[in-house]
């Protein structure tokens, strides 16, 4: 129960988080106060996908990857996630825990 408590959670957060990008315009002389939202956010979202690890969450699993690669395209890669390495953390862990053998999982 708690698994998809976390799991509707972090889809939440990670829709949210396309929502806001989808309504900053970065176009407008607020884009700067809207670029400083928005990497709060995104890093937001990337300290919570990191602290679902080892485990993960489904959501960020298949969602994160992709969010922060548009969200930086958009933005000319000048928020913290676009060069911080914490998208390929947490991609990284969640491999090496998926192709962890079954007998260890229980430990």
């Amino acid at each position: 129960m708690v698994i998809g408590l976390m799991a509707v959670l972090g889809s939440s957060v990670l829709v949210g988080a396309f929502s806001l990008y989808n309504r900053s315009s970065l176009n407008t002389p607020s884009s700067i106060s809207n670029q400083s939202g928005l990497n709060i956010r995104l890093n937001t979202i990337l300290d919570f996908c990191l602290k679902s690890l080892p485990n993960g969450i489904q959501a960020c699993d298949k969602q994160l990857k992709a969010l922060v690669t548009q969200v930086c395209a958009a933005n000319n890669g000048e928020l913290d996630a676009c060069h911080n390495g914490k998208v390929d953390q947490y991609y990284v862990a969640r491999a090496a825990e998926v192709s962890r053998p079954a007998i260890n999982k229980t430990r």
